[in-house]
């Protein structure tokens, strides 16, 4: 599994937009095969900083995702022209802890008591 984050501002006046286009591309994505987890955040303190994640299962999920139509459309035509370019960070992390399932298969089993 990997995980995907994006960090960025949006130039002033641009924040409702940015928001629609967002909410559209998470929708989206959460209709991709081995996305397992899609959200997007807004700061408290700063409105127009926003932050994108995603947990896909693999890099050629990633790939796939990336070669979407709505993201080509949403993130990289419309969305792009919207933000401060010097402000994206954006990055992938591979998994170093099991998962919950795993933990669930590993713990061992608990003794009734009666």
């Amino acid at each position: 599994m990997i995980a995907l984050n994006a960090t960025f501002l949006v130039a002033p006046g641009y924040e409702e937009q940015a928001i629609e286009i967002l909410l559209m591309h998470v929708e989206q994505a959460k209709k991709e095969p081995g996305v397992l987890v899609t959200h997007v955040y807004r700061s408290r303190t700063e409105p127009r900083r926003f932050f994108i994640y995603h947990e896909l299962n693999s890099q050629a999920t990633f790939a796939q995702h990336s070669a979407t139509l709505h993201y080509g459309k949403h993130i990289l035509t419309s969305l792009y022209g919207m933000l401060e370019p010097e402000s994206l960070l954006m990055d992938t992390y591979d998994l170093l802890t099991p998962t919950a399932s795993n933990d669930l298969e590993q713990a061992p089993a608990e003794e009734s008591m009666h």
